[in-house]
């Protein structure tokens, strides 16, 4: 029972910043974030990073955290019959989780693009992950996160994220499903 309600606190918290990766590329965008330059030799970051999708992402992510705390109260009385509580999140933590998320992902992004992987190539794991290498940190100082709440979301996020995007894909708002 410890490691279901440690993924449910974990998916508690970070749920801000899933929203936030798998709502960039619904709203997509035309102005770049690299306003196209180039870093030795390559994208800064790449076409598929634009203001568009990254303002678009914080505000979808901060928007489902804001329900979060909305519904935390009543919520809380039920996970409490089992047993369990659901972390308070703040007004901060629902601003930065899902920033930090996107900024994650575009971290990754310019790691790929000086390693020559092309846009819409897969990275395993890196894809997967990247959106939580920020916003977990952000969560852990910002809202109660434990360690198992962490190793279970590393664990569980990978074919979470994978199902969403071949989701994605087969609605077409992605190009790839992976």
């Amino acid at each position: 029972m410890e490691l279901i309600h440690a993924l449910v606190q974990g998916l508690w918290v970070v749920l801000p910043a899933y929203v936030a990766n798998g709502a960039a590329p619904v709203f997509g965008g035309e102005r770049r974030m690299d306003f196209g330059k180039k870093f030795m030799g390559r994208e800064l970051l790449g076409a598929g990073k634009t203001w568009e999708g990254f303002l678009f992402a914080v505000f979808a992510g901060a928007l489902v955290g804001f329900v979060q705390m909305l519904l935390w109260q009543s919520l809380n009385q039920t996970t409490a019959r089992m047993g369990f509580y659901l972390p308070v999140l703040s007004t901060a933590s629902i601003l930065l989780i899902p920033f930090f998320g996107m900024f994650g992902d575009l971290v990754a992004s310019f790691f790929k693009r000086r390693l020559g992987v092309k846009r819409g190539e897969s990275v395993p794991i890196v894809d997967q992950l990247d959106f939580m290498l920020f916003s977990i940190p952000v969560a852990v100082i910002l809202v109660e996160l434990s360690v198992l709440s962490i190793i279970i979301l590393v664990v569980v996020t990978p074919p979470v994220h994978y199902l969403f995007n071949l989701l994605g894909y087969q609605i077409g708002v992605k190009e790839v499903p992976w």
